[in-house]
């Protein structure tokens, strides 16, 4: 969608496994072990020819559950800037099995979900989340509807843009911050603050 227009910025990143989103991946996980033996566990108690039937039904049942639920768990945190200065954060799940009616920008061939989509220019804040100031600044705001939409709340070139919802809430979004990224922002939203930043792992003095 980027194409060559230098305002516009297509950028994905995994979500890094932590938190709840890890327990998640984790339970997922033990479901494909616990629900086929169930089933063969099930049949052992109805069917004598159990261990015959087992193994195939397993085999068809495995792949349709894997893929229609290990993507939910294991997904990119994704965001588009394009028309202007419109940002349009979603997660990322692939290939779409289905068609969102709900979102009429949705790709036809990818599947994701909208998270949040506006301009650029709205944002009243927009700064680094991991600086020890600005996190005072954004701490001290006391914004309880914070949307993660970082590949990790950890990492150095986190950001945090502060908006305002329909009703007039103060909201706030997580994203990772790139160079060219910076440079649209810092266009179009004189309030955004410009620092440097770090690769993941740097020493940061902190």
């Amino acid at each position: 969608m980027s194409g060559e227009n230098k305002y516009n910025v297509d950028y994905a990143v995994p979500k890094k496994p932590e938190g709840s989103y890890k327990t998640k991946r984790a339970l997922v996980r033990a479901a494909y072990i616990i629900v086929p033996v169930a089933i063969i566990a099930v049949l052992f108690v109805f069917l004598s020819y159990a261990a015959f039937v087992s193994v195939p039904l397993f085999m068809i049942l495995a792949r349709p559950l894997i893929n229609g639920t290990w993507r939910y768990v294991n997904y990119d945190q994704r965001y588009e800037i394009y028309n202007a200065g419109t940002i349009r954060f979603t997660r990322y799940y692939g290939k779409k099995f289905k068609t969102d009616k709900n979102d009429a920008h949705a790709d036809e061939k990818i599947a994701e979900k909208l998270i949040l989509e506006m301009k650029i220019k709205d944002f009243s804040t927009v700064a680094p989340y991991n600086d020890p100031e600005y996190r005072r600044q954004f701490d001290a705001m006391g914004i309880k509807n914070v949307l993660n939409h970082s590949s990790s709340p950890s990492h150095p070139n986190v950001y945090y843009g502060v908006y305002k919802n329909e009703s007039g809430e103060d909201c706030a979004i997580l994203f990772d911050m790139i160079d060219k990224t910076m440079g649209i922002f810092e266009y179009y939203n004189k309030n955004t603050v410009v620092a440097e930043l770090h690769f993941s792992g740097e020493q940061l003095g902190k």
